[in-house]
């Protein structure tokens, strides 16, 4: 049985209710779930059984929330084998800006250069059209789930 690492990028808190509501999600299925607000990869396991989940909004112009800004430093710093990290990215952001979630975007290049593996493409959530973006979590979440099982 898996435990989901869920390391969230948020400013004004929608990617940390995502969060939150995947993790609910997630616990009724009979997984173990921890959140990480203020990430770090010492603080996280890079093995087989901890597949990270990156649920992330995006910042300015395209950039990482404060609060993962240096965790992405660490990973492009000091580049680990995550070769044993299976991973799914979750990208916020508003269509309306050009960096349309930048950040979730960043994020995956970067795991995936260190050789984690991806399990579904990123999935986007546009504030605008989903004005509750936790919302948006119950249409992904069945076929994301099927992936693991």
């Amino acid at each position: 049985m898996y435990t989901f690492e869920i390391i969230v990028g948020t400013t004004l808190g929608s990617a940390e209710y995502v969060a939150d509501h995947l993790a609910e999600k997630l616990i009724e299925q009979g997984f173990q779930v921890n959140i990480h607000l203020d990430p770090k990869l010492e603080s996280l396991p890079i093995d087989s059984k901890h597949p990270w989940i990156i649920c992330t909004a995006t910042h300015g112009a395209g950039d990482y929330p404060d609060n993962i800004a240096p965790f992405a430093l660490q990973l492009q710093q000091s580049s680990p084998d995550l070769t044993r990290i299976q991973y799914s990215v979750i990208a916020l952001g508003s269509k309306s800006y050009d960096q349309f979630c930048n950040a979730g975007h960043m994020i995956d290049r970067q795991l995936a250069k260190l050789n984690a593996k991806r399990v579904t493409k990123t999935f986007e959530i546009c504030t605008l059209e989903t004005p509750i973006p936790e919302d948006a979590i119950d249409g992904w979440y069945p076929q994301w789930l099927n992936n693991w099982l």
